[in-house]
């Protein structure tokens, strides 16, 4: 389930008790009513609450941010490096304009 709070990006930034309480509460919710067996952090602003709703809710709690970064360490120490087959397509020509116009090489 997809379950989202009305907890703003800019209240992540110094969270108070408060907003600890609603975002358990919504996580409370979601493994009572829908079976939810883990947490899934949506948003970089609540990496430094991961471990303690981990603690009191007794499921893991996925921190996005600390996922991301193990997933690209994993692959560096694995040596995986982008295919140079060349099945993946160039991005499109983007079209510049004002200050950065000198870059455009969409009509080259």
């Amino acid at each position: 389930m997809k379950c989202a709070t009305d907890i703003g990006v800019l209240d992540l930034e110094d969270t108070s008790e408060d907003i600890y309480l609603e975002l358990k509460s919504k996580c409370e919710k979601s493994i009572k009513i829908d079976g939810a067996e883990a947490i899934v952090l949506g948003c970089a602003g609540m990496s430094d609450l991961a471990v303690r709703l981990a603690e009191e809710l007794q499921v893991p709690v996925i921190d996005g941010v600390s996922a991301a970064v193990k997933l690209a360490e994993s692959l560096h120490q694995l040596s995986l490096k982008t295919s140079q087959i060349g099945q993946y397509g160039l991005p499109f020509n983007k079209a510049f304009h004002g200050r950065y116009q000198h870059w455009d090489n969409s009509k080259k």
